[in-house]
């Protein structure tokens, strides 16, 4: 009966562990965007003229005739090699490395016709974390202020008003 708690938190963690286990190795095939960036490699002459939207990292560019070779940045990689064609684009900001977004129509075997592209910034998506630090320390005093954890028991008790 002492560590009826324990056994349960513990049993309830793994549980939730197994679950997140299950749901990552399933992910990969159902993904319904790897679904469809599969299919489209897969077949893609039955998807000529299709617009489709995807992300990629930059492995060569050649400024000469407008193209960038590019791996698409989706799990499980195994797509192959994307040329992108982007025509009257400007690609002078681009460079080997950098992971863009691209909108473009499908034009045979791994070729596709860029109609906007736009570079994804690496500082933008780590901003949304240093946005969210100034938050937390007003949480645990809003939390510490409602519950506090009593040793003798080793849980969090409400703390009482006007006590």
């Amino acid at each position: 009966m002492k560590y009826k708690r324990f056994i349960l938190g513990i049993s309830i963690i793994l549980v939730l562990f197994v679950l997140m286990l299950y749901s990552h190795q399933e992910y990969d095939k159902n993904d319904v965007h790897i679904k469809k960036l599969t299919q489209i490699f897969e077949n893609s002459e039955k998807y000529n003229g299709t617009k489709i939207s995807f992300c990629v990292w930059v492995k060569e560019i050649n400024e000469t005739n407008n193209s960038i070779k590019a791996a698409i940045q989706k799990k499980p990689y195994m797509y192959p090699m994307v040329e992108i064609y982007t025509g009257n684009l400007d690609i002078t900001n681009i460079k080997k490395g950098d992971l863009i977004d691209v909108i473009g129509i499908v034009d045979g075997k791994n070729r596709i016709i860029a109609t906007k592209i736009w570079l994804n910034e690496q500082w933008k998506a780590d901003l949304i974390y240093i946005r969210s630090l100034p938050a937390i320390p007003f949480v645990l005093i809003l939390f510490l202020r409602t519950w506090r954890f009593n040793v003798n028991t080793l849980r969090f008790e409400r703390r009482k008003r006007n006590a």
